[in-house]
């Protein structure tokens, strides 16, 4: 701009404001108090502005997939976060139980879903991840019987008694843990429902109880007041885990991204 406009613009400005934002002698212009304040006040969100600019424009050079991902909050601290900025994609992650996220992938504000349970009521398309092992485990400070035989009457008795936390009120670790163990099914009202195994083994290591979690959470650093239990199985107690999507999909370019990446 020529010097003549832009001490128009500076003019227009002041008026607009009201105030005297410089002064000016022969040789140079100096801001007043308050067009330094001014300044000041508009200087980060004039910086934030061209940031969006900047990165918009970007965008149109490179388009950039995106996807929402409904997980659990094991899945995404475990799994996803460390290989989230590896992505170059858009990642919008909801949170929730299984039977929420389910509701929420049929609804399609999500369109991928990472949980254990298949469902047979609505039309989605399952993909196997992997499987995790499951251990039976409790607080250190619980005393296990030495005097009962681990699969007598009296010591399933005592075991069911204990203060029991579960993943969902299914209690389908329980019960699967029951039955290989046990060949039977429990008879075990948990005491406390945390849809997070993360947040099972936090109250274990707090408190006194029972929970099934998959192994690698007793072998964490960080983990030391919590043991594994001495009760375990025949053979290795799993759950397997699934992508879920809908048959009908737009994003379905999205997804087979996302689960490439994931795998690698």
């Amino acid at each position: 701009m020529t010097q003549p406009g832009v001490s128009k613009h500076l003019s227009a400005l002041e008026g607009h404001i009201g105030k005297k934002l410089f002064e000016r002698t022969t040789r140079k212009l100096a801001p007043t108090d308050y067009g330094t304040f001014l300044y000041h006040q508009i200087n980060s969100p004039l910086e934030a502005l061209q940031k969006v600019e900047y990165y918009s424009s970007q965008r149109t050079k490179k388009p950039r997939l995106s996807i929402s991902i409904g997980c659990t909050t094991d899945f995404f601290q475990k799994e996803l976060l460390p290989k989230i900025y590896a992505f170059d994609m858009y990642i919008v992650t909801q949170f929730g139980t299984e039977k929420e996220l389910i509701e929420a992938l049929e609804l399609e504000t999500v369109q991928l879903l990472v949980g254990t349970k298949k469902q047979t009521n609505y039309d989605h398309q399952y993909t196997f991840m992997d499987s995790e092992e499951l251990t039976l485990i409790c607080t250190d400070t619980i005393e296990i019987p030495e005097n009962m035989e681990t699969d007598a009457p009296p010591f399933i008795k005592w075991l069911q008694k204990q203060p029991w936390f579960s993943y969902d009120n299914d209690q389908e670790d329980i019960e699967n843990y029951w039955d290989a163990k046990f060949n039977t099914s429990p008879k075990i009202i948990p005491r406390y429902i945390l849809p997070s195994y993360k947040d099972i083994v936090h109250a274990i290591q707090a408190n006194t109880g029972f929970g099934i979690v998959p192994s690698y959470f007793c072998t964490e650093e960080g983990n030391q007041n919590l043991v594994r239990s001495s009760l375990q199985t025949s053979h290795k107690l799993e759950q397997k885990r699934y992508y879920a999507f809908k048959q009908k999909n737009k994003n379905l370019k999205e997804i087979q991204v996302f689960m490439e990446k994931m795998d690698l």
